[in-house]
């Protein structure tokens, strides 16, 4: 551990060297995230409710979302996200001979410093949403908020490795990463219920995130809908348990299938 932290320091810290680039990577992020909050407020005052959630408990899964996508990818994105190209490059080999657990190594070399404004945003309407909904803070819900966020991030983290790890067999995985992730939880935005039944089976069962915010949020909020909505709203921090672990072992198959680039 004392080793990872080193790493992370020195990821860190290596990011930070160019300011300039730093501070226009913020702004982008603030920009990007900006955006999608502000088409979320304009449907909002058009519409008022969307599937009968008022403004704050809609904004309540953007925060959700926005923080365990930050923490998910601060440690897999920048590893993750470019898998094919250091499959592509050979630079895998070089994380393979490393004497610790390749993901670990991953994880902590190629973290992100990048998404320090996806915590203030997320943060700030994570906070505010609770106080405007009268969410008392009390030790229940700060530790079912920490599960719920650490299991959603978990869940984000899966999504990131799920779609990475086929370079293994097809070379380049990008498209699979807008297809089955970057698409699909734009759908997480807004409730599930304004959707058909096959989108929300597919977002619990088969790619579960509706588990990032659509359930954890209701347990705040003292709504039950959706599929098993009882029961299912206490789950994100197994499921999330669940999906990082059987994305470990689909890690693991494509690590046994990589043979090198041959350069």
């Amino acid at each position: 551990m004392r080793v990872y932290g080193a790493l992370l320091k020195n990821g860190f810290l290596t990011q930070l060297t160019h300011k300039g680039q730093y501070a226009m990577r913020m702004l982008a992020k603030i920009m990007g995230w900006s955006t999608g909050l502000i088409m979320v407020l304009i449907l909002l005052k058009r519409f008022g409710q969307i599937g009968g959630w008022n403004r704050e408990e809609i904004l309540l899964l953007y925060a959700f979302d926005v923080l365990s996508y930050s923490v998910a990818a601060t440690f897999f994105m920048g590893s993750f996200g470019k898998l094919y190209r250091l499959i592509r490059q050979g630079e895998l080999d070089c994380v393979l001979t490393k004497p610790t657990d390749p993901m670990l190594y991953m994880a902590a070399t190629h973290v992100s410093a990048g998404y320090t404004s996806n915590y203030l945003i997320g943060g700030a309407v994570l906070l505010i949403c609770m106080i405007r909904l009268e969410i008392p803070i009390t030790l229940s819900n700060v530790f079912w908020l920490a599960a719920d966020l650490a299991g959603a991030s978990l869940i984000q983290a899966a999504g990131f490795v799920f779609t990475a790890v086929p370079a293994f067999w097809i070379g380049d995985s990008e498209g699979l990463y807008r297809l089955l992730y970057k698409n699909l939880t734009e759908f997480i935005q807004y409730p599930l219920s304004i959707y058909h039944r096959g989108i929300r089976e597919l977002l619990t069962f088969v790619l579960p995130y509706a588990f990032i915010s659509y359930y954890p949020v209701q347990l705040f909020i003292s709504r039950q809908e959706g599929i098993c909505s009882g029961i299912f709203r206490y789950l994100t921090p197994a499921v999330g348990c669940g999906a990082f672990f059987l994305s470990r072992i689909f890690w693991q198959l494509g690590l046994r299938a990589y043979s090198g680039t041959g350069s």
